[in-house]
Order: structure tokens, then sequence, then C-alpha cells
């Protein structure tokens, strides 16, 4: 959990990552190559993050999504189709001859 950033401005570039699901090589990677997707704060060798940006990042990513969940669309009736977030659409597997 990311902490309050009115208790703790920063964290470590490490436990950033473990915020954002990525392993160390791709989040430092990301960052060497500027596309980590907040602005992180350098001194001398030591990278930290700031809090607030690392929550608007995360708390816009819940509130972007449009897609609902299964028991919002479902309601009471289970034969209504839900549709796929583009990101798990399936693709028809081609008739096995």
């Amino acid at each position: 959990m990311i902490p309050d950033p009115a208790t703790r401005a920063c964290i470590t570039a490490d436990e950033a990552f473990a915020e954002l699901g990525i392993d160390r090589t791709t989040g430092y990677r990301a960052i060497k190559e500027g596309t980590f997707p907040v602005p992180v704060i350098r001194v001398g060798r030591l990278i930290r993050v700031p809090t607030a940006a690392l929550r608007r990042l995360l708390d816009a990513d819940d509130d972007d999504l449009e897609n609902p969940t299964v028991t919002d669309h479902y309601d009471d009736d289970p034969t209504t189709e839900m549709p796929a977030s583009p990101a798990l659409r399936l693709v028809p597997r081609p008739e096995l001859a």
C-alpha cells in the first residue's frame, strides 16, 4: 500500500515497482529511458518516487475503468452477456478439421 503523502513524501524505486507490479529490471530501465509513468527524484545514486504522483497514477487507473464488474452487470439475469475489456477480448479459435 502506498503511504499517505502527508506522512511520507517519497518511497524507494523498489517500493514503487512493487506497487506497479513490475520487476526491478523493467522499472530501472523505464527510469533510465525516461518512460517511467511518474516523475522520479534523483539524489546521487538514490532514486525516490513521490507518493502523491504514484497515488494519482493508480487512482486515475481505477477511475477510468468503464467496464462493469460481473456482479454489477449480471444483476439477477445470468443470461446477460457481459462485454469484454479490450485487453481481454477472446479471439475465436479456428474450427479444427
